[in-house]
């Protein structure tokens, strides 16, 4: 929490410089919470919120990490947990939020880059899960529900972009061999913290092949967009 405060001070979600989503679950009013950078700006105070309390609310895992209780600028308070624990791929959400802000714009207007944060996926022996009971269940169980939360998202997605022929416009990016990196989210040891941005660089080179065809998309989309204005075609 010191860090977030050092690196957020008093930012604010209404002073984002971009739309943005942000997920969290409240467990006093057991429903979703998104923090949205438009409704803050829009419905004032009563939506709007400190960045480092938005940060702590939604990396909030349960076991992991203590329960965030946070309040709205109004003053109203907010017992959250990690929102990962109902969309761990958020893009669905960050999706309808795009069709709720333009309805003019389908699946084929979009291009949807999902940055995950990597999964080893370890698989669950039959013989140890079997005596397991409440308690040896709860981090598995947890694990299982996050990541697949995540693999639903995806598989849904995959499926709506290929249903109108635009399976490019659908990018998930995800580490799955995370070498020496430990899986834990508590681990903030320098070594693990090393070791997790060594697995971030070798998924930028693997996936070289991917971003260039992302960076020709967007290059591509800017010169139709001046082309419709200016009526003819600048350069990039």
């Amino acid at each position: 929490e010191r860090l977030l405060k050092r690196y957020f001070g008093k930012t604010k979600l209404s002073e984002l410089l971009k739309p943005c989503l942000i997920t969290s679950y409240d467990i006093r009013r057991r429903r979703t919470h998104f923090f949205n950078q438009r409704d803050a700006i829009v419905k004032g105070d009563s939506h709007d919120f400190l960045v480092r309390d938005i940060c702590r609310a939604t990396s909030a895992a349960p076991t992991y990490f203590e329960t965030a209780l946070i309040h709205s600028l109004d003053d109203v308070t907010y017992p959250l947990v990690d929102g990962g624990m109902f969309a761990n791929n958020p893009s669905l959400c960050a999706y309808s939020e795009v069709r709720e802000m333009l309805p003019e714009l389908t699946a084929k207007d979009m291009l949807i880059i999902s940055l995950g944060t990597g999964s080893e996926n370890e698989p669950y022996s039959y013989n140890i899960a079997r005596n397991w009971g409440s308690i040896g269940w709860v981090r598995p169980a947890i694990d299982i529900m996050m990541s697949g939360a995540a693999e639903v998202t995806d598989y849904h997605l995959t499926k709506m972009y290929s249903a109108v022929e635009k399976p490019e416009q659908y990018v998930r990016i995800q580490p799955t061999d995370l070498g020496d990196a430990s899986m834990e989210m508590d681990d903030a040891r320098p070594k693990n913290l090393r070791a997790l941005l060594q697995v971030g660089k070798i998924t930028a080179t693997s996936c070289d092949d991917q971003l260039n065809a992302i960076v020709a998309m967007l290059i591509k989309n800017k010169q139709d967009t001046l082309s419709t204005h200016t009526g003819e075609l600048e350069p990039a």
